[in-house]
């Protein structure tokens, strides 16, 4: 039995080389007819396809969906900032600022509808364009929430410089921590940042302007300050014993407030 088994074993280890042998080559045979089309085939590369159809959902509208420049229209590329329909604010300028932003994006102008404490209302500067949105305080006025949002129907003529919603209380906000950090920022550089940041132009008086809100911002206005005084001055000598001061109001010459020296 054990004298079988092993010629059997001998005669599988002649009978497999030559097998194998076979198939490759009945295999390399197979290649040189059809001019090695199998490792072209592995090899492949699809990313230079463009057979592909486009699917219809990536022309879809709305927000955060990815938009097929058609023609038709010219937002097509500054989705940006966008405002969307429900979307929640803590404050109403926080809504403010978010607008603005976005028009300045989509290089459009707008006009205030209604600003009240409790409604935000603006508009398209042009008439037959039907872009609005519409912000209300909550229910429970802990925030401000969008209910109204639609789009652009006009188009832009050209590239504008300028943009008619850059404020300079909206410069002031926006720079606010860098003039803080540095008093001496001049109005060039503001130009310059604001150029360099949204690609728009602002004069030197609108720059200067902004400059004095982030002081009037971090220091208050100089007529509080004015009527602040004698309560500030009464308060020194209170709590330093001995301490004296003295006011007089001079009458002004323009029929204005009188000066307090």
């Amino acid at each position: 039995m054990i004298n079988q088994l092993g010629m059997a074993l001998k005669q599988n280890q002649k009978v497999w080389p030559m097998k194998v042998r076979g198939y490759l080559e009945s295999l390399n045979g197979w290649r040189k007819k059809t001019g090695g089309a199998l490792e072209m085939d592995e090899v492949k590369d699809y990313s230079d396809d463009e057979g592909y159809t486009v699917l219809a959902k990536w022309k879809e509208r709305g927000f955060g969906n990815p938009v097929i420049q058609d023609g038709k229209h010219e937002d097509w590329e500054y989705r940006a900032n966008e405002v969307a329909q429900g979307a929640k604010y803590k404050s109403i300028d926080e809504v403010k600022e978010a607008v603005k932003r976005w028009s300045m994006s989509l290089r459009k102008e707008f006009r205030v509808v209604k600003s009240g404490s409790k409604e935000y209302d603006v508009k398209c500067v042009k008439d037959d364009c039907t872009w609005r949105v519409h912000a209300y305080k909550g229910i429970w006025k802990t925030h401000w929430e969008c209910s109204i949002v639609t789009e652009h129907t006009c188009y832009a003529a050209g590239v504008e410089q300028t943009h008619r919603n850059i404020t300079s209380s909206f410069i002031a906000r926006h720079m606010y921590g860098l003039i803080i950090d540095k008093m001496d920022y001049e109005p060039r550089l503001i130009i310059r940042h604001i150029e360099q940041t949204f690609h728009y132009t602002i004069s030197y008086v609108k720059a200067w302007r902004a400059k004095q809100k982030v002081f009037e911002m971090r220091f208050g206005t100089f007529d509080a300050s004015y009527d602040n005084l004698p309560n500030m001055l009464s308060k020194i000598v209170a709590r330093n014993h001995g301490s004296a001061y003295d006011t007089y109001h001079l009458p002004s010459f323009r029929a204005g407030p009188s000066i307090l020296q």
